[in-house]
């Protein structure tokens, strides 16, 4: 399953949410909207507890958005696999996770090669 199109997310306290395909709200760090306005392309994982599911994110300048979704070990995969530096974020309790790609264009070259062989 693969979506498309814009997102809107919303602010909460320091975490973005994120509504999901399945009408859910995921969470993830501001930062990665501030990383976004300033041109930075960043990849992440988030699972929805209410159906299950779990997606693969991109956010760029302007928005976020589900580009994969699927089961949480297949979308953990094809995270896990993603040729970028991880970089982590802890606030308190809690660790994010999330790549950053090196341009807009080899995010794009890279994830339609993997669409294509879906």
């Amino acid at each position: 399953m693969v979506t498309e199109g814009l997102i809107p997310t919303t602010l909460v306290k320091n975490l973005s949410a994120l509504p999901t395909p399945c009408n859910d709200v995921v969470y993830y760090p501001t930062h990665l909207t501030v990383l976004g306005t300033q041109g930075k392309y960043s990849v992440f994982q988030a699972f929805s507890r209410k159906s299950g599911l779990a997606y693969i994110a991109i956010t760029h300048p302007d928005t976020t958005k589900f580009i994969f979704a699927g089961s949480r070990s297949s979308m953990y995969e094809l995270y896990q696999v993603i040729p970028w530096p991880e970089y982590k974020i802890s606030n308190g309790e809690l660790t994010f996770y999330y790549k950053t790609a090196p341009s807009l264009q080899m995010l794009e070259d890279y994830f339609n090669n993997i669409k294509k062989r879906r």
